[in-house]
């Protein structure tokens, strides 16, 4: 007579559930990029407009897909009001930050007060879908400079932050390493300053023609270590 151990059918059920959420959540992603691409390609047939390399037509799309996805599977950390307004107030400085470092966020010169003309409001083409359209706003201090992927990107960034540190707020080691992350949250807007690199060093200039790649790899970094943070203490909780 045959004895199924209960841990192993659990065990097998559990596998099979993961699998079946793996192929779904997978084929969501791969169909959300498809469409995009799409949307791209008939973008530059219609305006020419396909980019330098093919990198930098797909950098928009890369940003885009993995912003909206994490952002669709993140389920903010319940907390009290006064956490939440807390994270919102810092979450909002950070951004800024974020905007600030990345350009998006500048003072105001008279050369984007003759774009945006005397409304103040200007929209731009001339690159490829992602790049552009761009928004801009001109301000009598500030510049504001919407870059559609970018723009996306941060605030999806930002938005997994305010969970990580409500997560924090109730003091568990996955809001730690959710804010441990915070400085690769920095990343992103760091390597394509590099793009106008002025030093003759060969590591240099390789860095600055490929910024915007750099930016990619650390974007998706970022966003893996604070939308995994969860799993990664589980982890830490195993090995210790």
């Amino acid at each position: 007579m045959s004895t199924t151990d209960p841990k192993a059918m659990a065990k097998s059920v559990f596998n099979g559930d993961a699998l079946e959420r793996f192929v779904v959540a997978s084929t969501w992603l791969n169909l959300l990029f498809a469409v995009q691409v799409i949307a791209g390609l008939s973008f530059a047939y219609a305006t020419g407009e396909t980019g330098h390399r093919i990198t930098l037509f797909l950098i928009p799309f890369i940003w885009s897909t993995a912003s909206v996805w994490v952002v669709w599977h993140t389920q903010p950390t319940p907390a009290q009001r006064r956490f939440r307004i807390f994270a919102a107030v810092v979450v909002a400085a950070y951004l800024l930050v974020l905007f600030y470092l990345s350009g998006l966020l500048q003072s105001s010169t008279p050369l984007m007060e003759q774009i945006t003309g005397p409304n103040g409001i200007a929209i731009t083409w001339g690159r490829s879908l992602g790049w552009s359209p761009v928004l801009m706003y001109t301000g009598e201090r500030i510049a504001l400079t919407i870059v559609p992927y970018q723009a996306i990107g941060l605030a999806a960034l930002a938005y997994l932050v305010y969970d990580a540190l409500l997560e924090l707020a109730r003091s568990t080691i996955g809001g730690v390493i959710g804010a441990a992350a915070c400085p690769a949250c920095v990343g992103p807007v760091l390597a394509p300053l590099l793009a106008g690199g002025a030093s003759g060093s060969s590591l240099v200039l390789a860095v600055g023609r490929y910024g915007y790649e750099i930016a990619t790899v650390l974007f998706l970094v970022a966003i893996t270590i604070l939308y995994h943070r969860r799993r990664l203490h589980r982890l830490y909780a195993s090995i210790r």
